[in-house]
């Protein structure tokens, strides 16, 4: 994918940085799911592939700073569930990830919210993992499929057409034109 011709400021709340999860589920161990560090990871290496530029900001106001700033984007996540073997009666760790994109204007008005979700299994007889290892993989599936799913909306994603890309920037495949038509192939 080539970048877009974009400059993105991204700020990373707390929240999203230092996401922990705990659940227990009935008549089951404690699980605690720390997912802080891959979401920084994930969208650090999504974005930086996406845009020609991105520029991390801690605050909002902090984008007056830098004038090439397109649009601004902040990721949160909204709600992690997950389910054990013993809760489904299947062998498989699911985890369902839903973030919420704040899309921002450079001076901080709200242009869209894109609610984005990821899905991630993983059966635990694969591999001979542990359980844990099983609900690792399960979430790292989870947060790609929400990055697959980032890239192949974001044309789409609320606003985005109106205030971020311009029309010529929209992905579109080849159009061509053939000075023939059906009835003279004949």
């Amino acid at each position: 994918m080539e970048p877009y011709e974009l400059v993105a400021g991204v700020r990373y709340p707390a929240d999203l940085t230092d996401f922990t999860h705990v659940e227990n589920p009935e008549l089951q161990a404690e699980w605690t799911i720390k997912l802080g560090t891959a979401n920084l990871q994930m969208f650090r290496t999504l974005f930086n592939g996406m845009f020609i530029k991105t520029i991390e900001l801690d605050d909002i106001a902090q984008a007056n700073s830098y004038p090439e700033i397109d649009f601004i984007i902040e990721p949160k996540l909204e709600e992690v569930e997950f389910s054990v073997p013993q809760q489904s009666g299947t062998d498989q760790f699911v985890v369902w990830l839903r973030y919420n994109l704040k899309l921002l204007q450079p001076d901080g008005q709200l242009i869209g919210a894109w609610r984005i979700t990821g899905y991630g299994q993983q059966d635990k007889g694969d591999l001979g993992m542990g359980s844990e290892n099983a609900m690792k993989n399960a979430a790292i599936t989870a947060l790609r499929d929400a990055a697959a799913n980032i890239v192949v909306g974001f044309p789409k994603a609320p606003g985005v057409q109106k205030y971020v890309l311009p029309v010529n920037d929209l992905p579109m495949d080849d159009i061509t034109e053939s000075d023939e038509t059906a009835d003279d192939q004949t």
